[in-house]
């Protein structure tokens, strides 16, 4: 009776020791689809099956799993794992297979200036968020940002007349892809019909 009562002991134990870290749910599993929501830490993903699964991406080598874009479809492998007592998928790989239209978004961004036929006039948007202004020297764009699927903000200064003053345009994302841009404002109105410089 007492060598059982030390090995019910020992058991007990070792089950305690275990349950404290990670263990694995089931081994490596690979999923296509598409992203519906990136946040820092969370992949939201739309798989080709119908399901919907929150991936976690924290600790991810991000050389493995690069950020992603709404709408971006992907290959995802992830580890069902239970941590703490709690089931967490983590991202383990990541390739983007077709690109978000918005991936594209980045870049030069130009149409013919009105007022001066010789030239051009647009807006660049860099990858990282900033943006300037392109042969317009009293709007100065300096960042950007895709609210959602179809809208883009874009942040500056008017500095015309001897004033500075805050500029955030909210436009809708009206076509996009490879070679046009073209914006429209709250009313349905175009007010950039633009084309990506080379």
């Amino acid at each position: 009776m007492k060598k059982n009562i030390l090995s019910l002991a020992a058991v007990t134990a070792a089950l305690t020791l275990a349950s404290c870290g990670p263990k694995p749910a089931g081994g490596p599993r690979t999923v296509d689809g598409r992203v519906l929501d990136a946040s820092m830490n969370t992949i939201t993903l739309l798989t080709s099956a119908g399901d919907t699964l929150n991936i976690s991406t924290m600790n991810a080598d991000p050389t493995e799993v690069p950020g992603v874009l709404a709408d971006d479809s992907v290959k995802l492998t992830y580890a069902d794992t239970v941590v703490n007592g709690n089931r967490m998928m983590l991202a383990r790989a990541l390739t983007v297979t077709v690109h978000s239209p918005y991936y594209y978004i980045s870049g030069a961004w130009v149409e013919p200036n009105p007022i001066d036929s010789t030239s051009v006039q647009g807006i660049q948007l860099n990858p990282n968020g900033t943006a300037s202004s392109i042969g317009m020297a009293t709007l100065v764009f300096k960042g950007w940002n895709l609210t959602d699927t179809d809208t883009l903000v874009l942040t500056g200064e008017s500095v015309g007349n001897g004033q500075t003053i805050p500029v955030a345009d909210t436009l809708t994302v009206d076509k996009l892809n490879a070679d046009s841009l073209v914006l429209s404002d709250g009313t349905g109105r175009v007010v950039w019909r633009l084309a990506r410089r080379k």
